[in-house]
């Protein structure tokens, strides 16, 4: 069975506003299929491992590692897919009520996702505890709480934020490894983008205050929260939430007593995903603990245009008998600077749009009452807001820069106004999936550079890479124009496995093992020759060519001379192997052949040496010798290839003379004597 797993696609990354924060609770994973104990996968990389507010969600697998399928799970983390380190070994839990312990410690971070009754939940994990797997949960096995508690997932908190890591997880029987599977690449923080919620609807009486907000389409957030700041301090609302949908309209309810109120609370909403990361939050909605009736001003709230650009002042009169107008008043400090008269409205008028903001940047209001008989001015409480630049800009310019040793130098250029400034994409250099590699980069004179050396680029692949660019309201643009760069890291080719030597021909052949198979880049093979002992390595080939086939045949050898050879790996890119392979060889002794014999004669006091003709190798040469008995031979002359005849005239008479010959090679290697003849001359 294939692992299935819904798992959330990191395209693009929208930093919210002013008021986003990370909740430290976590998600729903709906996946019942999470079967990484077959030995099917083997080292494909796969979806198991999700961000969370505090780091990386790794599920092992769906049987409870409790010795009977499986004794343990291993997990292993890598940042650049090379040097992995053990995280953690996990087991199931022994019996009911370590496993109930297990599930108060995850509550916390996972209670939002919901839990059974006790009854419910003992139930279940007894039958998983006879079945030794997770599935017998029923409904409840999708819980994180439950997976977490059953040691069949890890939260890994301790993983590096902002970079890429890899897990290796394996299950293990008897200290054995049963099955293995690779995540794919994922990192932390993450935050997710659904539809846009906006504010629909407030009450606020003595007693409640009641919140409803809405979003429209296909894509809204599976859950949310509410948190408000009371003065200062950012708090969790504890009121009460529910979410349902009408057609594509999703609602979002809170509901809180106003009794706790120590002041005025500024409330928003943030939208979650499965895992508990936060999406984008809303805009501020003031609440006052002060009873309304003693306001003559009534639901007031400042938010961004949802149709233009502005912020929008709306508010409701407690009545306007007695009322000749209102009066808005500006400020972009809440209590440091003035407040300026922006506007004179008449008393039937309840909004007012207000343009003459700068984007993104949190302007105050408050309202006054005109009194068509003199009396006090009446005045409502501060409201705030900011303006969202929601028009997409346009994307940026992206280049590269001068070369980085060890990496890529990326220059993104962009005259974009409200520009919060540009984030850099790349693939994983084997599809063309683009993944995001910074946050926002802010932009000195219209452009930035950014050096990518990071440990997961490879000298033997080439990357994508693109840019896009971020308004001041979180707005992303398309994607640039994307560059193929290869990055400058010295690539290192693997050595040949195997290397033969073999004498033959009067040379000696090399064969190695071909590592164009499994490589590539492979462009050739340097070979190196040092003789022994004590000679050191020098190239056979010329320059820095490179023999492009595993063959390679030195003519140049000596016999009886001992060698050692070396070949190593030459690549497309300049890079060449770490290592080498070597072997030695000694050439054998070369012994020429034995000359024919000589055959002697006499005529006018001269001996006539004649010898028969070679039928070898045409380069030898044949030296005649002549002595006598208790005299050492001496050399009467060397004879080409072709010449078989001597007159030999200085010699006395009824003296003994012995004569032989030999052969010279063309090295000056002389070989055996032939068989001798001797004569008297009379």
């Amino acid at each position: 069975m294939q692992i299935i797993m819904d798992m959330l696609t990191i395209n693009k990354m929208k930093i919210s506003g002013r008021h986003q924060g990370y909740l430290p609770g976590i998600s729903l994973l709906l996946v019942l299929c999470l079967l990484l104990n077959s030995p099917a996968w083997g080292q494909r990389e796969v979806k198991l491992a999700v961000p969370a507010p505090r780091g990386i969600v790794v599920f092992a697998g769906m049987e409870l590692a409790d010795g009977k399928r499986l004794g343990s799970y291993s997990i292993e983390r890598s940042y650049d897919g090379r040097k992995w380190e053990n995280v953690t070994q996990m087991h199931s839990p022994a019996g009911w009520d370590e496993f109930y312990a297990a599930i108060r410690l995850w509550e916390s971070d996972f209670g939002f996702q919901g839990l059974p009754g006790n009854d419910v939940l003992r139930t279940g994990w007894e039958k998983c505890a006879r079945s030794g797997v997770i599935d017998s949960m029923g409904y409840w096995a999708s819980a994180t709480a439950i997976r977490l508690a059953a040691g069949l997932a890890f939260y890994d908190k301790d993983v590096t934020k902002d970079k890429q890591v890899r897990y290796r997880v394996k299950s293990l029987k008897n200290g054995k490894t049963v099955s293995e599977s690779l995540s794919l690449p994922v990192q932390y923080p993450f935050i997710p983008e659904y539809d846009a919620v906006t504010l629909s609807e407030k009450n606020v009486d003595q007693d409640i205050c009641y919140l409803k907000w809405q979003s429209k389409g296909a894509n809204p957030a599976p859950y949310f929260e509410v948190r408000y700041y009371e003065g200062k301090e950012l708090h969790q609302a504890k009121g009460t939430t529910a979410t349902y949908r009408i057609d594509d309209v999703t609602y979002f309810i809170f509901q809180d007593s106003l009794r706790s109120f120590r002041s005025d609370r500024q409330y928003f909403l943030n939208p979650l995903d499965k895992w508990g990361n936060r999406g984008e939050a809303t805009d501020i909605v003031l609440v006052s603990g002060k009873s309304p009736g003693t306001t003559f001003f009534r639901n007031v709230s400042a938010t961004s245009d949802n149709t233009g650009y502005g912020i929008v002042v709306t508010w409701q009169s407690q009545g306007t008998d007695d009322l000749r107008g209102v009066r808005i008043y500006r400020s972009d400090s809440y209590d440091g600077k003035p407040y300026d008269l922006v506007a004179n409205l008449p008393p039937s008028d309840s909004s007012y749009t207000d343009r003459e903001v700068k984007p993104d940047q949190t302007t105050y209001y408050y309202l006054e009452s005109v009194s068509d008989v003199g009396d006090p001015p009446r005045r409502s409480g501060i409201v705030f807001g900011s303006a969202l630049d929601r028009l997409q800009p346009v994307f940026p310019s992206v280049s590269r820069g001068e070369e980085v040793p060890g990496g890529v130098a990326i220059k993104v250029t962009s005259g974009e106004p409200n520009l919060a400034g540009v984030r850099i994409y790349r693939s994983d250099g084997i599809t063309s999936s683009m993944y995001p590699i910074t946050g926002i980069l802010e932009l000195t004179d219209n452009e930035v550079v950014y050096i990518d050396t990071s440990s997961y680029l490879s000298g033997d692949q080439s990357y994508l890479y693109a840019a896009t660019t971020v308004n001041t309201s979180s707005v992303e643009s398309i994607f640039s124009d994307t560059l193929i760069i290869h990055p400058s890291i010295r690539t290192i080719p693997p050595s040949p496995n195997q290397l033969t030597a073999a004498e033959e021909d009067g040379g000696v052949s090399l064969v190695w093992e071909d590592v164009k198979v499994r490589n590539r880049a492979t462009r050739g093979y340097h070979v190196y020759r040092r003789e022994l002992p004590g000679g050191q390595f020098t190239s056979l080939l010329p320059g820095e060519s490179a023999v492009d086939i595993p063959f390679y045949t030195d003519k140049t050898v000596l016999p009886g001379k001992s060698y050692e050879y070396a070949v190593q790996t030459v690549d497309d890119l300049g890079g060449v192997s770490e290592s080498m392979a070597v072997i030695t060889l000694t050439v054998k002794e070369l012994f020429l052949p034995v000359p024919p014999g000589v055959w002697l004669g006499q005529a006018a006091g001269k001996v006539i040496v004649q010898w028969a003709e070679s039928t070898g190798d045409i380069g030898l040469k044949t030296n005649l010798y002549r002595y006598r008995r208790g005299e050492k031979p001496s050399l009467l002359k060397s004879f080409s290839h072709g010449e078989r005849r001597y007159e030999d005239g200085i010699v006395k008479k009824g003296e003994l003379w012995f004569y032989f010959t030999t052969f010279t090679n063309g090295e000056g290697r002389e070989g055996a004597r032939s068989p001798e003849a001797g004569i008297r001359v009379e």
